[in-house]
């Protein structure tokens, strides 16, 4: 199958890009050089800004194409009308009005209007599907983790953990969480492209397979740090102004994120999406972390990740307990 994967060479992508090469295809990689243009010599690189010039990727064609990139509708809608046979396009949860307050699933409403990341992948869906009429399937991913992980949310605690000592751990322990493995996604999105599977899938662990527990006592294990993980109630949390998901990553007071691990995968599940045990994530992400991964990411979207809780904020909490 001839690939095209815009954006292939930071997280998501990557892992795209590795796995279809591996499955023997004909990859193109569309990014801008100032990501791991070192990577995937097997595939050829084609430079360019998504948003300006797609000159250099008129005139040809692709059986399928996986976009990783997609935020703006009118970067998706010049891409969408190139000749693409298929096109899995990654879109988010955020693109459902009711997330994360709300519990939803694949047939729940989305955003038909507004300005922010969640509305504007809505309508990166919509010119998509405008373009290229039932051969489009919209991801919704939710949280994705793994090595190569440049948001850093279960880095940060698999690194934290690491370091040992006496550590808050946010909120009820049996709390499920709803992670999804990189590579799992990515596999499964190949499938689709592979398939030519349309529609609209959300696409991250089905709910309640996960506790926060069972999250941080893989990183506890695999590190082997000797870490103590010390339970702090939600109503402590909150009366201390702790900043959900900036402060503690994947911690979201449920009063206001009774939805954040509530995400319905009928579908995905039924499209044959598989997500391999936490622990597993967890392990590989330390090894990556260990190896020197969070170096090697740099700066890119570097607003986006939390900033965790500092050494004094921490013992504040432990106090209050």
């Amino acid at each position: 199958m001839r690939l095209l994967v815009l954006g292939g060479t930071v997280f998501l992508g990557r892992h795209v890009t590795a796995e279809a090469l591996r499955r023997g295809h004909e990859v193109t990689v569309f990014h801008r050089g100032r990501h791991g243009a070192d990577l995937f010599g097997e595939a050829e690189h084609v430079l360019g800004d998504r948003a300006g010039d797609l000159a250099p990727l008129q005139g040809r064609a692709w059986d399928a194409a996986v976009d990783t990139s997609g935020y703006e509708p009118a970067d998706v809608a010049r891409s969408s009308a190139l000749d693409l046979g298929h096109l899995v396009f990654v879109s988010s949860c955020n693109a459902y009005p009711a997330w994360p307050a709300e519990p939803v699933d694949e047939d729940s409403l989305v955003w038909t209007e507004g300005e922010d990341y969640g509305p504007l992948k809505a309508e990166c869906e919509r010119v998509a599907q405008a373009a290229m009429p039932g051969r489009v399937a919209s991801v919704r991913a939710g949280l994705i983790c793994g090595p190569h992980d440049n948001i850093f949310r279960l880095p940060w605690w698999v690194q934290r953990i690491a370091d040992g000592a006496d550590i808050v751990a946010p909120g009820d322990p049996d709390r499920p969480v709803q992670l999804v493995d990189a590579r799992d996604l990515a596999a499964w999105m190949l499938d689709l492209a592979e398939q030519r599977i349309a529609g609209a899938f959300n696409g991250t662990a089905p709910p309640g397979r996960t506790t926060m527990r069972e999250a941080l006592e893989a990183a506890v294990q695999a590190t082997g740090s000797g870490a103590r993980l010390h339970w702090v109630p939600d109503d402590v949390l909150v009366a201390h102004d702790v900043e959900p998901w900036d402060e503690l990553p994947l911690w979201i007071p449920p009063e206001t994120g009774a939805g954040t691990w509530a995400v319905g995968t009928e579908r995905a599940q039924a499209a044959g999406l598989r997500c391999r045990p936490v622990a597993a994530t967890v392990a590989d992400t330390w090894a990556w972390l260990r190896d020197g991964g969070a170096a090697a990411i740099g700066d890119w979207r570097a607003e986006n990740r939390p900033r965790g809780l500092t050494t004094e904020r921490e013992r504040e909490l432990l106090a209050a307990v």
